[in-house]
């Protein structure tokens, strides 16, 4: 008995210390006014719909394809331009499929050659009676991991013979976050909120902060603070609602209370997304530090100095000390290896070991791919766009610099280095995506040279205000050039811009992996100085690459 009451005594007086010393803290949440939740669910309101439209035009092209590929072969140019435009037609669209009804790839349409899944067993099977009680003739998967690697949502619709039997389904594999970015970043500009969305078991199908895609909210280690867990635990249950909770800065020091609200889209097959408004009460502490390009330029350096003369394991274990020599207010050193795996991350350190190989901004861009390919090529500066702490949380484009230590990692850092206002919408990023993506169609039904003579004349069906089409050889030769057909012939592999980055080496390497969107500093003859653009490419065959470009302020 006297032993038990040590113990007892014992335990009192180490959780009487771990309180003392702050490792267990009361946050207390503040009431929400009635005004307050009644402007954010107005919001959310005017939001949902935007989602809906754009799911409800996809359920729409892809059945109507669907339709009109009644008695197609699967080796018939019908067939192929009939998916080619359909991923023209669908910007969010990764890739286009025909399965057939015993499971087996028959078409394949992509910014990859994947003609080599033809035969093969894909992972979702679907029958008739899938279709049954559709609204629209589509259904939808949870998020699902493509073989590509990529994460995204299937839409399913069925493709029926002249008798009406069953014979294969179209799918389209989808990337929610351009269904949601765009819409966002506007409410965020205009009003102040964002938006993120999961399902009811947990798994995320939308945030404005890369870091938290694919992390269930209800498992995940960052949620376990107990009013984000019993918040996170509510949205999951209830279809609608509001709720408040404590939550970490982007700074990762403290926790700020965040207020929500919620609704629910409800989705053919019984998918349900809940799509939750939360306001930003967040601030960062370090955002009155502005460094310059200069000052990240040699904090990286001095981080590579430190690869060199301390060993792997050293140099990680610093970079991921939040409070280590390489922490300079808003400057600190991130480490991955070239396969995109984290490793190190000094204020998200449960990041680390993960994969963000695919990881998108609020446009498209896949921030790991270009540091990567740019740590390849010897290194250098890479844009993107993430929130910024000291400007509400708007989107910004951040400047990263960053170096390969070795062949098997890199270290970098980044700054926002005060950038104007990008001027885009997200109709205008999904337009330029269309209009590549009709080039490449285009090539399956003209010449060549036909083609190219399109793109240089200002005249011509395939040009729309605001975007330049171009096409690239391997080599950095322009085939063609709406913005400045002079260019046409010339060899612009040389070319760099005042961070001597070298926009067609880039365009080139990002056409190479498959294609996709990625943004530049290029001089403007027009302008007569250096603007910054949204580029996306695609690559027709081993010989052109079809791009467009546009202007972002």
């Amino acid at each position: 008995m006297k032993r038990q009451t040590i113990h007892f005594i014992i335990i009192c007086l180490i959780l009487a210390l771990i309180l003392a010393t702050g490792c267990i803290t009361t946050r207390q949440l503040e009431p929400v006014s009635t005004a307050k939740l009644a402007d954010m669910q107005s919001s959310l309101d005017e939001f949902i719909p935007t989602i809906e439209e754009q799911l409800n035009e996809i359920f729409i092209l892809t059945n109507s394809t669907a339709g009109n590929l009644t008695g197609t072969t699967p080796d018939s140019q019908t067939l192929n331009q009939a998916l080619l435009q359909l991923r023209r037609d669908i910007p969010a669209a990764y890739d286009v499929y025909v399965v057939s009804a015993d499971n087996t790839f028959l078409a394949v349409i992509s910014k990859q050659d994947k003609q080599n899944l033809i035969g093969k067993q894909a992972g979702i099977s679907t029958s008739d009676a899938d279709f049954t009680n559709t609204t629209n003739g589509c259904i939808i998967t949870k998020p699902i991991t493509f073989i590509t690697g990529e994460r995204g949502v299937l839409i399913i619709a069925p493709i029926y013979d002249e008798n009406g039997t069953y014979i294969a389904s179209l799918r389209v594999s989808l990337n929610p976050v351009y269904l949601f970015s765009g819409p966002v970043n506007e409410l965020k500009m205009q009003e102040g909120y964002t938006v993120w969305s999961i399902q009811p078991d947990g798994v995320q199908i939308y945030d404005e902060d890369i870091e938290e895609l694919d992390k269930n909210v209800l498992t995940d280690p960052l949620y376990s603070e107990p009013t984000i867990s019993s918040a996170m635990h509510l949205i999951a249950e209830e279809k609608q609602g509001n709720v408040s909770y404590m939550f970490q800065n982007v700074g990762w020091t403290d926790y700020v209370q965040a207020n929500a609200v919620w609704n629910t889209i409800d989705l053919p097959n019984g998918i349900e997304w809940r799509v939750v408004l939360s306001d930003n009460s967040n601030f960062d502490p370090n955002q009155n530090r502005r460094p310059t390009v200069d000052d990240l330029k040699a904090f990286v350096e001095k981080a590579y100095i430190y690869t060199q003369t301390h060993t792997k394991e050293e140099a990680l274990r610093v970079f991921n000390d939040p409070n280590g020599e390489f922490i300079d207010g808003e400057l600190y050193i991130f480490a991955y290896d070239m396969n995109g795996t984290t490793l190190a991350l000094p204020y998200q350190q449960s990041l680390v070991g993960t994969n963000r190989w695919y990881g998108e901004d609020i446009v498209g861009v896949r921030p790991l791919q270009r540091f990567i390919d740019k740590a390849k090529f010897g290194g250098g500066f890479v844009y993107y766009q993430y929130p910024n702490p000291s400007d509400k949380f708007l989107p910004e484009l951040k400047l990263s610099y960053v170096m390969s230590v070795d062949e098997d990692w890199l270290i970098g850092a980044g700054i926002y280095p005060g950038t104007m206002s990008l001027n885009y919408s997200w109709e205008d990023r999904n337009q330029l995506i269309s209009q590549v993506r009709g080039l490449q169609y285009l090539s399956t039904t003209l010449q060549k040279e036909e083609l190219l003579q399109m793109i240089n004349d200002p005249n011509s069906t395939i040009q729309v205000d605001g975007l330049y089409p171009f096409a690239l050889d391997p080599e950095g030769t322009v085939l063609g050039n709406a913005h400045n057909p002079s260019m046409t012939g010339k060899n612009r592999l040389g070319y760099t811009n005042s961070y001597d980055m070298s926009p067609v080496r880039e365009i080139i390497s990002l056409a190479e992996s498959g294609g996709g969107l990625m943004y530049s500093l290029v001089w403007d003859a027009d302008l007569k100085k250096e603007v910054y653009v949204l580029i996306y490419v695609e690559p027709a065959d081993e010989e052109t690459y079809y791009g467009s470009m546009m202007r972002l302020e």
